[in-house]
């Protein structure tokens, strides 16, 4: 039996697939503690994992796209830099002095951190000792390389084209203001200045355990031999059972579409949610489920060949959709993937326009460019999904590259060889991201 503590940044995108883990992990036999935001607390208890709530301070704050930003790519950096303020580096000193108490409480095998949870970078480059760290990709792949554009721009890559400068320029130039923040934090807390670039940092974890597999990311020429592919982690044992009061009429469905703005930037459900239900009212051959997140905002008149509810079991729906509407969760974007489910996906805002490029890049699905789409254009899209089987055929291959893995075996396997080196080379572990 190994004690393991479980860090998730206060984002449910992030916290469900860290909880399955934790989850798992205790169905395993081992001691596990899960470290996230008070808001999260009750539903991480209830899956019967003990949770520390880490002080509010440590939280950050997702930013919803900036109002009367200018439209595209300058408006993605802006809000972008925005982000990693309010999300990487406002929490990172509370966060790190979380983690580090929960740490002094008990020793622990090894930390798990998804990949916002940046209260681990410290860690990582304090002189202390330290058990391993893994962190967990909840989001794509966002470390830079020479292969590939500069996370955040959206772009798929061009074969054959080297991306250093480009990637050098933002690093240096479009985020440098973000990148000296990082700089002065860690001096405050008497370490620094950072080794890596801000959405680097991953690489100084002894793994960083990608939640996808790589015929989803973009070919790497300079992958580091740190990142591991688990596949998708399920989250089934954490869902509710199905809305009784409609279910079963999805069994006489011809065509299920589903439609989701995920459990973020859905304040306004105008702008994806009510354009689908529009572009297929009326449509005898096709059902919509959609499901709101848990939003508050209005929604208006629903169709009569149209079902609405806040959340939905994913385990018992995705099997049954054909076409998958959304605004790019990266989680949602996985799971749907993991049944063979073609995407269509309009988002704009935190990762989701690196989502929306994958999945066009696999040919699994469409991107339509915008966070609003017209009720026109997302009936074309749902068009061209249910008459070209190459969608269908892309996300098929998918489901069969992800059934071929087990995430819970892969991440017992990394445990496996993390704890035979600590064995052998005493308690400390490489900060390079590489393997001893």
């Amino acid at each position: 039996m190994a004690r393991y503590l479980v860090a998730a940044s206060p984002i449910p995108g992030h916290v469900r697939p860290m909880m399955a883990l934790a989850v798992e992990l205790r169905h395993r036999g081992h001691q596990v503690r899960f470290l996230t935001g008070a808001a999260f607390h009750e539903m991480v208890a209830a899956q019967g994992v003990p949770c520390s709530a880490h002080p509010l301070a440590a939280a950050g704050t997702p930013t919803e796209p900036l109002r009367g930003r200018p439209p595209g790519l300058l408006g993605r950096w802006r809000t972008g830099r925005s982000e990693l303020r309010s999300v990487f580096l406002d929490p990172m000193v509370a966060q790190f002095r979380a983690v580090t108490a929960e740490l002094d409480g008990t020793s622990v095998d090894a930390l798990f951190a998804d990949v916002m949870f940046t209260g681990a970078i410290p860690l990582l480059l304090a002189e202390t000792a330290r058990p391993p760290v893994l962190a967990c990709g909840v989001v794509p792949l966002m470390l830079s390389s020479a292969d590939t554009p500069p996370f955040g721009m959206g772009w798929q890559p061009q074969s054959g084209r080297d991306y250093t400068a480009m990637n050098w320029f933002v690093r240096h130039m479009l985020f440098g203001g973000n990148q000296r923040r990082l700089d002065a934090i860690l001096r405050e807390l008497g370490l620094g200045p950072a080794p890596k670039y801000l959405l680097d940092w991953p690489t100084l974890a002894d793994r960083l355990l990608q939640f996808t597999v790589p015929g989803f990311e973009y070919p790497r020429g300079d992958l580091p031999s740190s990142v591991v592919f688990t596949g998708p982690v399920p989250y089934g044992g954490s869902e509710v059972a199905p809305p009784a009061s409609w279910w079963s009429e999805l069994s006489g469905a011809k065509t299920i579409v589903h439609v989701t703005q995920g459990t973020w930037d859905n304040r306004d459900l105008d702008q994806l949610i009510r354009p689908t239900l529009t572009a297929l009212s009326g449509r005898a051959d096709i059902t919509v489920v959609a499901c709101t997140g848990g939003s508050r905002a209005p929604l208006g008149p629903v169709p009569a060949n149209a079902y609405v509810t806040d959340f939905v079991p994913y385990s018992h729906l995705l099997p049954r959709v054909d076409v998958m509407i959304t605004n790019g969760g990266y989680g949602g974007v996985q799971q749907a993937l993991r049944c063979g489910v073609p995407i269509i996906v309009a988002g704009d805002s935190a990762d989701k326009p690196e989502i929306a490029a994958r999945v066009a890049y696999t040919g699994a699905g469409i991107d339509l460019g915008t966070a609003r789409p017209r009720p026109t254009a997302v009936a074309a899209a749902v068009d061209r999904v249910l008459n070209n089987g190459e969608y269908r055929t892309a996300a098929a291959g998918l489901a069969r590259e992800m059934a071929e893995v087990s995430p819970f075996e892969v991440i017992s396997d990394v445990l496996a060889e993390l704890a035979g080196a600590r064995f052998r080379d005493g308690i400390r572990s490489s900060r390079d991201g590489e393997p001893r």
